[in-house]
C-alpha cells in the first residue's frame, strides 16, 4: 500500500473513461452478469465502490480506470491504521491494477510520491474530493471531453457523483448501538432485558431487521428487541446483536450489522475491585472476554468498576467528534451495562474520553478536561446515586492522567508539565481526611525509563524510546507519590499502558522494588527511587498491534490484602499472581454485607434488568442470620 508522493506521478486524466451501466433504477445499477450494487452514502474502510457522475440522458456513467490492457471501475477503499498517533491521515481507492490519486488539479492512476500531511478521499453531499495536506480537489466530470473525468479546486465545477457499494454490508445506519442498561443478578427475578437500535434519521426506513441471541435468530422486524430468551438464566455472559437493512427517500441503501452487546447475568459484585486494562485498539470483543474471564475466576460475581486506560482506536490521533459520535458507541454494547471510567490514549481525544468519564456521573471532578484530575470516587454521592456495580467499590478513588496534558500537544513529547502540580494538591487534599481509600493512579504513559528499568521480561536495549513511551522527567512525580505514601500510608497504585509491554509482559514492582525514572531525558540521565507504591502496567489487551497480548488486570481486596491478578482475555491463561499488603486498614468494615437492594433501586424501571450489591469475597461471610460461603480458584 506504499504508494505515496510529492514528486512525480503518471497515468493522467486521458487514461480515465466513462462506461455506462446496462440498468440503473431506484439507487440500483444491475452489471451485465447480473450483480446488483446499492447507492450509498459513504466510504467505509475495506468495502469495494462503483463511483458514477449522471450524464445529459440521465445515466449513471462509471469513472473507469483505462490503461489499453485493462478497463476496470470497480475500486476498493482502504483506509490506513497505522500505529502511529502523530502519523498524517491515509487511505486509498484502488483497483486490480491501480491506485487512483490527485495531484496539482490532475486525476492519476498511479502515485508514487511521499507527502507529511493527509491524504484522503472524502464523499459528502454527492461531492467526492481529495485532500492532499489541506487542499481539496474536486472530481468533475465533462461530457463533451474525450477525457471525461478530471479534477478541479472549485467546488463549484464539481460533477454530481454517486457512489455504489456490494456485499454483506454496505453503509452505516445505527447511531445508538443495543446495549444492556445493566447486569443482571441470578435468581432476582429480573424482566427480559431489552435492546434498542436508534438510527441516524427518522428519513431512514428500516426495510428489515433480524436481532440474534447467542447466535441464534430470535426476533425480526422491531427497533426495540425484548429478549426474553435471557430471563431467568443462571450465571453466565450472553451475546445480542442485528442487522438492519434500510433505504431513504433519496434511494440510498443501508446494510450494518450492529455491535454485539454483552449480556450479564451474575451472582453479585467483587467489593472494592476492578478490571483495568490499556491499549485496546478497537478489538472491543476483548473487553467482553476479560469480563468472562473474571465471572469465570470469581464463580459467578463481576467487578466493582472497569477502567479503560486509552488507545481505545487505532490510526492516528482522533477528533473529538469522530470519537464521540462513531468510537463511544462502539465501545459500549462490549461493556454489559457495567460501571467504567475512561483515561485518553495518545490516539484518543483527551477531550472526548475525559467528557465519557464526566457523563459517568460516578464522583469525575467537574472541572477535569484534557489534562488529570479524580475519575471515580467511589465514597460520592454520585456513585451512591448513579453507580450500578460501582455502589460496591466505596474504598476506590481513581485518578486518570491523559496523555494530553493541558499545555501539550499529542505531536510533541508529553512531559506533563501542569500533571505534577495537580497531582500535588489532589494528594494534599486527600491527605487532610485519608480514610484508607485505595487510590489508583491511572495513566497512559508510564513513569521509569524503559530499557533501562530492569524487568522480569526480556531485556530490551539501553534507553529504548523512553521519550516516546513514557512520561519525560518522571522522577518528581514517582518521588511526589512515594512522599505521601510513607508520611500517611497512603494505599496508591500507579498503572500505565501504551508501551505494548516492550518484553516487560510481567512488570510490576511493589513495596521496597526500585523504580528507575528518567530525571533528564534529553541527558539520558536517570534516579533511583525505593518505591513505597505499586507500579505495574495494567495490561494491553489488543493482541494485533505491536506486542500486546490480550492482557488485563483484575485488582480486588482480599481481608488486609489487595489481590493482584494478571489474565490473558478468552483463555485460562493464568499470567501472574501478587498479593499487596494494604498499608491503611481503617475502611476494612465496608462492604461487609451481601445486599442487592441499593442496586436494585437505582434501577426501578420494569424493563430493565436488576441490578446487584456487595459481597465480600473472604471465605466467610455472616449477613445478620445467613453465612455465605464463597470459594474461589486461581490458576497459578
Amino acid at each position: 500500500m506504499m504508494y505515496f508522493t510529492n514528486t512525480h506521478a503518471y497515468g493522467i486524466a486521458e487514461d480515465f473513461s466513462a462506461t455506462i451501466p446496462l440498468t440503473s433504477e431506484k439507487g440500483i445499477i444491475t452489471l451485465d452478469n447480473g450483480q446488483q450494487w446499492f447507492k450509498v452514502t459513504e466510504l467505509e474502510d475495506g468495502r469495494n465502490y462503483l463511483i458514477s457522475a449522471k450524464n445529459s440522458n440521465g445515466q449513471n456513467v462509471l469513472l473507469t480506470a483505462d490503461d489499453k490492457q485493462s478497463a476496470e471501475y470497480i475500486w476498493r477503499f482502504y483506509e490506513d491504521k497505522m500505529v502511529t498517533s502523530t502519523a498524517a491521515h491515509y487511505n486509498y481507492l484502488y483497483s486490480d491494477s491501480h491506485c487512483l490519486g490527485c495531484y496539482e488539479n490532475d486525476l492519476y492512476l498511479t502515485h508514487d510520491w511521499w507527502t507529511e500531511g493527509d491524504q484522503t478521499w472524502n464523499y459528502v453531499d454527492g461531492k467526492f474530493y481529495y485532500i492532499d495536506n489541506g487542499k481539496k480537489t474536486y472530481l468533475t466530470y465533462s461530457e463533451s471531453s474525450t477525457s471525461p473525468f478530471g479534477c478541479t479546486d472549485n467546488a463549484d465545477d464539481a460533477a454530481d457523483i454517486e457512489l455504489y457499494s456490494c456485499g454483506e454490508e454496505l453503509a452505516r445506519c445505527i447511531k445508538t448501538q443495543p446495549c444492556a442498561q445493566s447486569f443482571a443478578i441470578e435468581g432476582s427475578g429480573y424482566p427480559a432485558p431489552e435492546f434498542t437500535v436508534e438510527l441516524f434519521d427518522d428519513s431512514i426506513v428500516v426495510d428489515n431487521i433480524k436481532w440474534f441471541s447467542d447466535g441464534e435468530e430470535s426476533e425480526t422486524g422491531v427497533l426495540n428487541f425484548t429478549d426474553n430468551d435471557l430471563a431467568n438464566l443462571p450465571t453466565g455472559i450472553h451475546h445480542v446483536s442485528c442487522i438492519v437493512e434500510a433505504h431513504d427517500s433519496d434511494n440510498h441503501y443501508y446494510r450494518e450489522k450492529s455491535q454485539e452487546a454483552l449480556f450479564v447475568v451474575t451472582k453479585g459484585v467483587v467489593p472494592d475491585s476492578i478490571i483495568t486494562f490499556s491499549d485496546i485498539h478497537e478489538q472491543y470483543d476483548l473487553i467482553s472476554k476479560a469480563i468472562e474471564n473474571v465471572l469465570d475466576n470469581t464463580g459467578g460475581y463481576i467487578p466493582s468498576l472497569v477502567v479503560c486506560t486509552g488507545d481505545m482506536i487505532n490510526g492516528p490521533t482522533m477528533d473529538y467528534d469522530t470519537m464521540i459520535n462513531t468510537y463511544a458507541p462502539r465501545i459500549k454494547p462490549y461493556l454489559g451495562g457495567l460501571d467504567t471510567v475512561y483515561v485518553a490514549g495518545n490516539h484518543d481525544s483527551s477531550k472526548a474520553v475525559s467528557e465519557l468519564s464526566l457523563k459517568a456521573g460516578l464522583g469525575a471532578d467537574s472541572s477535569f478536561s484534557e489534562g488529570c484530575g479524580v475519575i471515580f470516587n467511589g465514597n460520592s454521592d454520585s456513585v451512591a446515586t448513579n453507580g450500578k456495580n460501582s455502589i460496591s467499590a466505596n474504598n476506590i478513588i481513581v485518578y486518570g492522567i491523559n496523555y494530553e496534558s493541558l499545555n501539550s500537544s499529542p505531536q510533541t513529547l508529553q512531559d506533563y508539565d501542569n500533571i505534577k502540580s495537580q497531582l500535588e494538591n489532589f494528594l494534599n487534599e486527600k491527605a487532610k481526611n485519608y480514610k484508607g481509600e485505595i487510590i489508583i493512579i491511572s495513566a497512559h504513559a508510564g513513569l521509569h525509563a524503559l530499557g533501562v528499568q530492569p524487568q522480569s521480561g526480556s531485556r530490551i536495549g539501553a534507553w529504548s524510546g523512553s521519550t516516546a513511551y513514557n512520561i519525560i522527567n518522571s522522577y518528581e512525580i514517582a518521588n511526589l507519590i512515594n512522599s505521601y505514601v510513607k508520611k500517611y500510608d497512603m494505599n496508591i497504585l500507579y498503572l500505565f499502558g501504551h508501551d505494548h509491554s516492550q518484553g516487560e509482559y510481567e512488570f510490576i514492582l511493589t513495596e521496597g522494588d526500585t523504580l528507575i525514572c528518567p530525571t533528564n531525558s534529553k541527558e539520558y540521565q536517570t534516579n533511583t527511587l525505593e518505591l513505597a507504591f505499586t507500579y505495574a502496567h495494567s495490561g494491553y489487551l489488543s493482541t494485533s498491534i505491536g506486542t500486546a497480548d490480550a492482557h488485563f488486570s483484575f485488582i480486588y481486596r482480599n481481608g488486609n490484602n489487595l489481590e493482584y491478578e494478571l489474565f490473558k482475555a478468552g483463555s485460562s491463561e493464568y499470567v501472574r499472581h501478587t498479593e499487596i499488603p494494604l498499608k491503611s486498614l481503617k475502611l476494612l468494615n465496608s462492604n461487609s454485607t451481601v445486599s442487592t437492594s441499593k442496586a436494585n433501586n437505582n434501577n426501578n424501571n420494569g424493563n430493565s434488568p436488576k441490578t446487584s450489591g456487595r459481597f465480600n469475597i473472604t471465605p466467610f461471610l455472616i449477613i445478620s442470620l445467613v453465612m455465605v460461603i464463597i470459594s474461589r480458584k486461581h490458576k497459578k
